[in-house]
């Protein structure tokens, strides 16, 4: 039954205020945005209003012709160097930045020359106090200054471009802590005290100040940062730390140039050259020539017919199918029907095989007239 009871007061129980700073825009908490949100579409009658989610590498777009205002509540501005880049162009082509947070990154501090100061004790963790703000400009300022019931951060801007920055604020020590810096063609707004535009102030009564210093915002199309907020969840990989910081950014591709330059040079082959073999050599007409040398040598021109002939009846047999060819009439007809060749061509070169066959003894003369004939059937012939 204690159990059960306990389950019970805990269920009904009022929740615990969470008084942590979240900046978010649909956050209802005391340290949220939703107010502000709410109180952005008043202050731009007619002018859409729009929540971007994306870094600024991403959202902004310096090359879009409408112009537009850019705000970020935060507790930390801390933009990477990309990020900056893009928001400086987009700037400078006449748009409008207001930030407002109670620290900021030193790469954004040192691109425009500002510094930052604060008091050595957190004042926003007291529990009495009052703060005081100011606005220096005539037609908005209040001689007795904006009261607060609750202390905040106590930051404020100790140095900065005096050619090109107007002060626009104090707090009730004196200390700048809202200034407006000219950046080429347009303007960017940089304010100390992101608690003044939280749901916990501004439902306090102090909206005035809040809207009296985004006032000086042109109407227009207005954009209000979501992305620089202190509880976004974000990538923590190392990979993006080392992208981040230059020196170990320089690193990273100097290893990565080194890595294809071994690739490069390591990737030929480490083993003996591969000896050219040439092809081999087309023996045929040196072994012909040779044959014919021996031949010529011994003067065998009996057994070099023989051989010829041999050859002739080889070839007949194995193109026209004719075997047992003589010279006989019937036989001559035969062999030029198929081969194409003349009968008289034919007869002479059947009747002079013939001749060298039965001869004792074959010349020179008989041996070259009986390749003669042969050359010349071998032409004519299909």
């Amino acid at each position: 039954m204690l159990f059960m009871a306990l389950i019970g007061i805990s269920h009904y129980a009022p929740k615990p205020i969470d008084w942590s700073e979240t900046y978010d825009i649909a956050g209802k908490s005391p340290y949220g945005c939703y107010i502000l949100n709410k109180m952005l579409v008043p202050l731009f009658p007619g002018e859409t209003v729009l929540n971007s989610y994306d870094c600024f590498y991403v959202a902004l777009d310096s090359n879009r012709v409408e112009q537009e205002n850019l705000i970020a509540i935060t507790s930390n501005f801390n933009p990477d160097q990309f990020e900056l880049d893009a928001l400086l162009k987009f700037v400078a082509k006449g748009n409008d930045f207001f930030v407002s947070s109670s620290s900021f990154g030193n790469s954004f501090l040192n691109r425009l020359k500002i510094k930052v100061a604060s008091s050595l004790i957190d004042t926003s963790l007291l529990l009495t106090g009052k703060e005081k703000l100011f606005l220096l400009n005539p037609e908005l300022r209040n001689d007795s200054g904006y009261q607060y019931d609750k202390k905040m951060a106590s930051v404020w801007i100790s140095a900065f471009d005096t050619l090109n920055t107007e002060k626009m604020g104090t707090n009730q020590t004196g200390n700048v802590n809202f200034i407006c810096m000219k950046y080429g063609m347009g303007n960017i707004y940089l304010h100390t005290i992101p608690q003044v535009f939280t749901n916990y102030h501004l439902l306090q009564g102090n909206e005035e100040y809040a809207a009296k210093a985004l006032s000086y915002l042109p109407i227009r199309k207005t954009v209000l940062d979501h992305y620089h907020k202190p509880y976004r969840v974000i990538n923590q990989s190392p990979m993006r730390y080392i992208l981040t910081q230059p020196p170990l950014q320089s690193a990273y591709y100097l290893l990565l140039l080194t890595l294809l330059l071994y690739l490069v040079f390591e990737s030929k082959r480490r083993q003996r050259v591969m000896p050219v073999l040439k092809p081999l050599e087309n023996q045929s007409l040196r072994f012909v020539k040779t044959i014919g040398a021996l031949y010529f040598k011994q003067r065998n021109n009996t057994d070099l017919t023989q051989k010829m002939t041999l050859y002739f009846r080889e070839f007949l047999r194995g193109r026209y199918y004719l075997v047992n060819v003589s010279s006989s009439p019937d036989c001559v007809e035969l062999v030029s029907v198929k081969s194409g060749v003349s009968i008289d061509l034919v007869q002479s070169l059947l009747r002079h095989i013939d001749y060298c066959q039965t001869v004792t003894k074959v010349t020179d003369s008989d041996l070259i007239e009986l390749n003669r004939k042969m050359e010349l059937f071998n032409k004519h012939c299909f």
